[in-house]
């Protein structure tokens, strides 16, 4: 027997504080268990218990000694239950927050696409633009639009995308077409606050970056409300390409200053560390990866 082995029988038996229970437990008699344990002192070259007829108790050496063994057999199950989990397949419920920019488009094709793959997760889904304590709310995992994302989770890249400025060509044909970020400040601009650089919009100007502080009569969260203030005419506004991909591939909206506006901003998949992350969520994430391509 290894002493691996040797060292979980001691622990067993340190643990119930009688051979006879840990022979029972483990399917063998209690000669046996006797045998190990005094193997593993030989081995060890120090005395783990106090033997008498009617009592069982550690030594000093057996209480440090037990301490790495309680590490190791504990290890050794939390592998195993890995092991077995690993090999059904994932299910239970899974609770994500995701921005409603993203709720409101792209992602529900792609969580029903998900569920149809892994039909034994249940999803329930926290439409927000601000992001929660996970572990207070509950959250197993959050998509956020951020550069820097919370360095108390784990984060990992899900996808990039990129703002756009746009506006109809009705507005424009009014109000005329901007030439240079600048001229942005002589127009009514409707600011999507969800955005982090809300209405701080940056500029690539010669390799530099420009910040335009713009102004206008709608402020908002709610890509919606910028969305059809935009389709109806009363103003520019920077929104992400997933939102208003339809109407510019329809024309309905025409995009301004492309040449200055290529940041990709990242979205994260972020989640609790732990040190073994649950089958569901892993499986969320790796199908987000490779389905999520905005």
């Amino acid at each position: 027997m290894s002493q691996l082995d040797q060292m979980e029988i001691f622990y067993f038996v340190a643990t119930w504080k009688s051979f006879s229970r840990a022979a029972l437990e483990l399917g063998v008699s209690k000669g046996y268990i006797s045998q190990q344990v005094t193997a593993l002192e030989k081995d060890l070259k120090v005395k783990l218990l106090h033997r008498s007829t009617r009592h069982l108790s550690l030594t000093e050496e057996g209480s440090l000694f037990l301490e790495s063994c309680t590490k190791i057999v504990h290890e050794k199950q939390t592998a195993t239950d890995l092991l077995k989990a690993s090999q059904l397949a994932p299910s239970g419920s899974l609770k994500i927050s995701a921005p409603p920019s993203l709720c409101s488009t792209y992602l529900g094709e792609v969580l029903t696409k998900f569920q149809k793959k892994y039909p034994a997760i249940s999803l329930v889904v926290d439409s927000s633009s601000t992001v929660k304590n996970l572990l207070q709310h509950g959250i197993d995992l959050a998509l956020c639009i951020t550069s820097e994302p919370n360095e108390n989770y784990i984060a990992r890249v899900i996808t990039t995308f990129r703002f756009v400025i746009c506006a109809t060509s009705d507005y424009l044909k009014h109000s005329g077409t901007p030439t240079t970020p600048e001229a942005l400040l002589q127009h009514n601009c409707l600011v999507y606050s969800a955005d982090p650089a809300q209405n701080r919009w940056p500029f690539q100007v010669n390799n530099q970056t420009e910040i335009v502080s713009v102004k206008g009569s709608l402020a908002s969260t709610n890509c919606s409300l910028i969305t059809q203030a935009l389709l109806t005419d009363q103003g520019i506004a920077r929104l992400p390409y997933y939102v208003v991909a339809k109407e510019i591939t329809k024309k309905k909206l025409q995009v301004l200053f492309s040449e200055n506006t290529k940041i990709e901003m990242p979205i994260y998949a972020v989640y609790a560390g732990t040190p073994h992350l649950p089958p569901k969520i892993k499986c969320f994430v790796d199908f987000l990866k490779e389905n999520m391509q905005l």
